[in-house]
């Protein structure tokens, strides 16, 4: 390894650590507050450096997860701030061209992997590397899918941006979490390297789900206790 990517593995671990600092600060801290505004922040800068200096140390190491979840991780945090700026898309606003483009490339790079892991199951059958190319490639061609979808479909609920918003950045800390724990795995090996992989995402997507039911459930039920004269 040379002095340039050394140095860029330590930016990224480095970076990385700020971003599951400041990640668990804004998700423990109240929402709109001033922690989880400036924590937020933080958050975000960090995924972006994660994102540029991931990309970097998996072309150096030819690494396609760590390809994979710089992207996947990045697209949902980007997206989850993006959306803090979309408020009024059940409204007449538009997107702009990069949210258009961030949605393409994320899909592109997942449709990507998904070949990559029919062509692992001619090769291999159904082996780990096969199982986790095609579940975290259909997951993000799932997740690019719900992004864009308020963009062609105006949404139904005023507070679609909150889930939206909340919702991307969980999955950008759960893809961050899934990094870093599949590198403590392959360090000091303590699990299945596979298991480590899938583990973040088995735990924290299922709650994410029920999270997001739950917010639509109080939003419906609030709006039912309204007067009909009432309107959004």
């Amino acid at each position: 390894m040379d002095k340039l990517s050394q140095y860029t593995l330590y930016l990224h671990i480095l970076v990385g650590g700020v971003a599951l600092i400041t990640g668990a600060i804004a998700i423990g801290t109240k929402k709109g507050k001033k922690w989880h505004r400036a924590a937020g922040r933080i958050y975000f800068w960090a995924m972006t450096l994660v994102f540029v200096t991931g990309i970097m140390v998996a072309y150096y190491q030819f690494n396609r997860f760590l390809f994979l979840i710089a992207f996947l991780s990045y697209y949902t945090v980007f997206t989850g701030v993006r959306f803090l700026k979309l408020k009024q898309l059940h409204k007449t606003q538009s997107p702009k061209w990069y949210d258009w483009m961030a949605g393409i490339l994320n899909g592109l790079a997942n449709l990507i992997f998904v070949c990559y892991g029919l062509y692992l199951f001619l090769i291999n059958g159904l082996k780990g590397g096969t199982l986790l190319s095609l579940g975290f490639g259909m997951g993000g061609l799932f997740l690019t899918y719900t992004n864009v979808k308020p963009f062609i479909v105006k949404p139904t609920r005023a507070n679609h941006w909150y889930t939206a918003h909340i919702g991307n950045m969980m999955g950008g800390y759960i893809a961050t979490f899934t990094a870093f724990l599949s590198t403590m795995v392959s360090r000091y090996q303590f699990m299945n390297p596979y298991l480590a992989f899938a583990l973040p995402a088995l735990i924290g997507v299922p709650l994410l789900i029920y999270w997001t039911w739950r917010e639509e459930q109080k939003y419906d039920e609030k709006r039912n206790l309204k007067p009909k004269n009432v309107t959004q």
